[in-house]
């Protein structure tokens, strides 16, 4: 009798194996994706921009959404990454670069941390000084699902007056299909997910 369960313990570990083997790639496409947002977009008064990503993805993505007409100003807060020199400043010059006027970009130097949550303050406050009620919140596509959670408890924490809609951007250094073959794709989805949990621990 127990020789049985041993054979059919093994059957089930093998049975598990085989199918994580033979799934894997389903598996590890569900981690991505569970990372990922998106909202039905539509036209709003402003794009915001979230910093970070050297690939220049999300300014190319809200470029590319300003000029089809879906906001009217593209919002980018910054902070310092050498003297002299800020994320901010760089975004606007690469926009100015994809054909976005410099009267309908606006930027700003954040004072805070610089983490999707500090930025997220300094984003709402910038938009509130500017009278936005509403905006397209735009950021690399494993990035969206945090970043929505976020923005809308801080929305919440400020007593509301936002409404928004989230659209990721690709980054081919982190593609969403296939992320593990790329060492870039293994460390930003990894580092994600943890954050991602520790989010709900509230660290």
């Amino acid at each position: 009798m127990n020789k049985n369960k041993a054979i059919i313990f093994v059957l089930i570990i093998a049975t598990f194996l085989c199918s994580c083997f033979i799934f894997s790639e389903f598996l590890l496409n569900c981690v991505s994706r569970a990372l990922v947002y998106e909202d039905k977009i539509v036209k709003a008064e402003a794009i915001l921009v979230l910093s970070g990503s050297g690939t220049g993805n999300r300014i190319k993505t809200a470029a590319d959404l300003f000029h089809k007409g879906f906001g009217k100003k593209i919002f980018f807060s910054g902070f310092k990454v050498y003297p002299e020199t800020t994320t901010s400043a760089l975004m606007k010059k690469y926009a100015l670069k994809l054909g976005v006027p410099e009267n309908k970009i606006v930027t700003e130097i954040s004072g805070g941390e610089s983490s999707t949550r500090g930025e997220s303050i300094a984003n709402l406050k910038l938009l509130k000084k500017f009278n936005v009620s509403n905006f397209i919140l735009v950021t690399t596509s494993f990035h969206t699902r945090r970043s929505k959670l976020i923005y809308q408890q801080n929305i919440d924490s400020l007593g509301g007056g936002f409404e928004f809609w989230v659209y990721p951007a690709p980054d081919p250094l982190v593609p969403i299909q296939g992320w593990w073959k790329l060492r870039t794709g293994q460390i930003s989805i990894f580092l994600e997910s943890i954050k991602y949990i520790s989010y709900f621990f509230d660290l």
